[in-house]
């Protein structure tokens, strides 16, 4: 169904802790917006190092449940370590692909981030999303728009990240830019009242700026055996890219990211 282009395990987690950090500020403010409350059951599906699952546990509570699913078992394993050391036990991990159904009607909450984009059939992921959703229950979507990265002053290494990124996303099966999207793909699957905000993490300084070089490092396999780059030219981009976030004249961005939300019929 998919060909990750993101090499997954323990770096890859810490890429994935890197980014959740960024976004905490947005996607809890979209948790908020959609009615995320006490006492729910929620469903985080391809849930990686489980960062949102975990918060949503979080946010929940104790008579509340998360579920979070995902391909990556190693990834998993991490996860409920976490899970574990933050004394949650209203969550639970399941190693199953992002297509296969879990409970039907059972949740009232179905989340995704960062996942459709990888998916070379992403309507099969959000039938099974749709079904695992009670009636009158939510939906909600987070995932990007690679196009609309930007860095300013022009930074060439930037530019060539960016190129390779999509290029190998395309190549892989998936969709760097399906962020636009997901609108017109809920409405098809008949989800009610859609609604979208878009955010873009942005910035001069920090942990943010090295999102880029960290993910150049972990497509960087992807990127030589589809023959788009040589290893030394994945290296010369990415110590440009962190020659570029360590220069705080340099505005550099993530993705744009379309939040994308609606009910069950």
């Amino acid at each position: 169904m998919s060909r990750y282009i993101i090499a997954g395990g323990r770096e890859g987690k810490e890429r994935l802790k890197l980014i959740s950090q960024v976004m905490l500020p947005t996607t809890s403010q979209l948790l908020n917006t959609v009615g995320l409350d006490t006492g729910m059951k929620c469903l985080d599906v391809g849930c990686g190092g489980g960062y949102v699952t975990l918060l949503m546990a979080s946010l929940v509570g104790p008579h509340g449940r998360v579920v979070g699913t995902d391909s990556d078992g190693e990834i998993l394993a991490l996860a409920r370590q976490d899970a574990e050391a933050a004394q949650l036990d209203n969550v639970e991990f399941r190693h199953t692909d992002a297509a296969v159904r879990q409970e039907e009607e059972a949740f009232d909450l179905v989340y995704a981030r960062f996942l459709l984009t990888h998916l070379s059939e992403p309507e099969k992921c959000l039938e099974a999303m749709e079904r695992a959703c009670r009636p009158k229950g939510v939906i909600v979507i987070e995932d990007i728009d690679f196009s609309g990265s930007f860095c300013h002053p022009y930074c060439a290494a930037y530019e060539r990240y960016t190129d390779l990124y999509q290029e190998v996303a395309y190549r892989k099966g998936g969709d760097p830019n399906i962020g636009p999207k997901l609108a017109g793909m809920l409405r098809q699957a008949g989800v009610l009242g859609v609604q979208v905000n878009v955010v873009q993490p942005t910035h001069l300084e920090g942990e943010g700026k090295l999102i880029a070089s960290v993910t150049m490092e972990r497509i960087a396999g992807s990127v030589v055996s589809e023959g788009l780059a040589t290893e030394k030219e994945v290296k010369e981009v990415v110590n440009g890219l962190n020659e570029a976030a360590a220069d705080t004249a340099i505005l550099m961005s993530l993705p744009r990211v379309f939040q994308t939300w609606g009910r069950r019929a």
